[in-house]
Formats: structure tokens, C-alpha cells, sequence
């Protein structure tokens, strides 16, 4: 009876995700974004959870899993929580493409995120039909998570993790600038500039993508460390042609970060 009992943890423990612990949990939303990573993962062995797929194995010292989120805020939420609760990361990255926001900000720049911003929650005020839509009449909401299970904390962003954010902004990269910034995050892809405009004012963001707040709120929420680190594959301002390539690229930025940690 003992050996049944000592086998049933054993089986409850797998399939609560009390396996191997890793040290990352490294996310990128489409294959493009993950080609790099995949090809620098030693010892690779795929795993799938639900509708979500995660590649397992080392990169320089470091026990890495893969995540392909897919795109979007649901896809983004639910792989992050499978991905903790089954690998138990030391620490999350996100990373991939996005659109600037910043008119400084050029094609293969890299931001890393100091913050990490939701820009999609807003509540407008009464108008009546016909009165049109007006952006000034828009005020942005914040994210509420019980942090101690009680008490309701609310965020206007997410912060980066800061030894994180330091082993980004060493790595030499030659295809543009690396800097710290905003990260905006919305289930949106944005290309009228006006809209653009208004949202870096009351947001303060940088760049958008579709994925980075919603890992970083559930990384919050589940107190592990993150950070997020986008490319900029196209802007509004002066390349609006989406550049695929810009993928692969930040996905090379960060296998030569993850080789470069201790």
C-alpha cells in the first residue's frame, strides 16, 4: 500500500507540473519568432498542453523551455499559465515583433521593456448618436489582480525585471539601436496615426504588440520574475511594410543573451 501511495504522488506531482524546474520560459507568438531559439535549444523535446506548444532543452548553461504562444491576449494568458504551472520557470521573456509608436524608433530597434503597458482597456464618456467618435473623450483603465488573494492592487503597467533588463541591454547588437522603453500591448494592429499618437500620450508606450501586458500580468499575478523585448518590424512614421525578418532577428538578440547569463 505504501509503493501505491508513494507512486499516486509521484503521477499527482506530473500532472500538476512538479516536474524539472527551467530557468526560462522564453515566448515567442509565430515560427518566425522562434526559429533562432529552436535552433540554438540542445537536446530538444516538444511538449504540447492543450492548444499550445513548448520545445524543452539547454542554451549555453541555461535549462530553456520554448514557447509558441500564438497570437493575441488569450493565447498569450493561457500558454503563460500552462507554462508555469508544468516547466516552473526561473523567469519569463517575451519577445518578438512590434509596431513603433516612438517616431524615434527605427526599423530592427530593439526596446526592452522597462514597462509593460495594457493600451487597450479605456472608457469613454457619454456622447450622443451622430456625435461621432472623439479620442478626448477616451480615459485608459487599469488592470486589478488580488496579489495576496484578497486585497485588489491595481497596475497601470507591469515593471521589467531589472537583472533582467541589464543582461539585455549589454548584448552587443549591430542592426540598430538597444534601448529601454514602454512596451504597449492591445489586441490591435494600429496604423492610423493619429490613433497612434494619442495612444503613446495617454500611454506612454513605445512600440504595440499583442502579447507582452498580458504575460507580464500573469507573471505578476504568479510572482515570477519577466521582461519583455520587442523589435521593431515596421512604423507608421517612416516604414510603414511590415519586415518579417525583424522576427528571426530579436530571436538571435536573445539566443546570444541567454549564452551570455551565468
Amino acid at each position: 500500500m505504501k509503493k501505491f501511495a508513494i507512486l499516486a504522488l509521484l503521477v499527482c506531482s506530473v500532472v500538476q507540473g512538479q516536474g524539472q524546474k527551467y530557468d526560462l520560459l522564453v515566448q515567442g507568438a509565430e515560427n518566425s519568432e522562434l526559429r533562432p531559439l529552436l535552433a540554438a535549444l540542445e537536446g530538444r523535446k516538444r511538449v504540447s498542453l492543450a492548444a499550445w506548444s513548448y520545445w524543452a532543452g539547454t542554451i549555453g548553461k541555461k535549462s530553456v523551455v520554448i514557447s509558441r504562444t500564438d497570437i493575441g491576449p488569450l493565447n498569450a494568458a493561457a500558454s503563460t499559465v500552462l507554462g508555469i504551472q508544468r516547466f516552473r520557470p526561473g523567469a519569463i521573456l517575451n519577445q518578438g515583433t512590434a509596431g513603433a509608436h516612438n517616431p524615434d524608433l527605427n526599423v530592427f530597434d530593439i526596446v526592452v521593456g522597462e514597462r509593460t503597458v495594457d493600451y487597450g482597456p479605456v472608457k469613454s464618456m457619454p456622447a450622443p448618436l451622430g456625435a461621432g467618435v472623439d479620442l478626448k473623450r477616451w480615459t485608459r483603465m487599469r488592470h486589478k489582480l488580488r496579489m495576496d488573494g484578497r486585497q485588489l492592487t491595481e497596475f497601470d503597467s507591469f515593471t521589467g525585471d531589472a537583472a533582467l533588463m541589464a543582461a539585455a541591454l549589454a548584448v552587443p547588437y549591430s542592426r540598430g539601436k538597444v534601448l529601454k522603453g514602454t512596451i504597449g500591448t492591445a489586441h490591435q494592429f494600429n496604423r492610423e496615426l493619429d490613433k497612434i499618437v494619442w495612444t503613446r500620450q495617454t500611454f506612454g508606450t513605445d512600440t504595440e504588440d499583442m502579447e507582452s501586458a498580458y504575460v507580464a500580468g500573469v507573471a505578476a499575478a504568479m510572482k515570477v520574475p519577466f521582461l519583455a523585448i520587442r523589435i521593431v518590424s515596421d512604423s507608421e512614421y517612416n516604414h510603414p511594410a511590415f519586415e518579417r525578418i525583424a522576427g528571426e532577428y530579436c530571436a538571435e538578440f536573445v539566443v546570444e543573451m541567454i549564452k551570455r547569463m551565468k
